[in-house]
């Protein structure tokens, strides 16, 4: 399964364009992402603010992703695709998102130039960094079509399971079940 585009939809669901055994085949899912698809999308999110030269880039961390700095320099940008071009070996990647404005709320899309994925070529300097988090959103795609690996969704309440111990209005039953008024003296 050669994965050629991976875009996470408004609604929350996968859509794949991937190359199996010859054939084009485009999968348009009716699950919601599995919560490591979007952080694999948001693994990309400093890559997108660098190639695409946003003001945070400059002020971004590499050394400590995940520290909360990062977390909320990067919060009005976000990640919903990436469209892999060209050959094995040979591959380039375009990385799809958005900002979103602060003075309107509005929504700035962003599309990164083509980056080639060739170690000889070399043209982004966090090249292999980059080839990670693009390999862990394929991989995660591989696991939405092939081993249906999505979102759980909790459809239901279920009212019914056992009281809690601990619980003071546990055994009261219903409000129409109470016994009688006992008059004070």
């Amino acid at each position: 399964m050669d994965v050629r585009k991976v875009k996470i939809t408004s609604n929350g669901r996968l859509e794949v364009h991937y190359i199996d055994f010859g054939d084009d085949i485009v999968l348009k899912g009716d699950h919601q992402v599995h919560p490591d698809m979007r952080a694999a999308m948001n693994r990309l999110v400093p890559f997108l603010c660098d190639i695409t030269e946003q003001r945070e880039a400059d002020k971004y961390d590499w050394r400590d992703r995940e520290c909360e700095y990062n977390t909320d320099l990067l919060k009005s940008l976000s990640v919903s695709g990436i469209t892999i071009s060209g050959e094995d070996g040979f591959e380039q990647v375009i990385i799809t998102g958005k900002r979103t404005l602060s003075s309107t709320r509005k929504v700035l899309n962003l599309n990164t130039p083509q980056i080639s994925l060739d170690s000889d070529e070399a043209e982004y300097v966090r090249l292999s960094e980059l080839q990670e988090a693009v390999d862990a959103v394929c991989e995660e795609a591989k696991l939405y079509v092939k081993e249906q690996k999505y979102g759980v969704i909790q459809q239901e309440f279920n009212f019914e399971a056992e009281a809690n111990a601990d619980d003071p209005f546990g055994g009261s039953g219903d409000a129409g079940e109470s016994g009688p008024i006992a008059e004070a003296s």
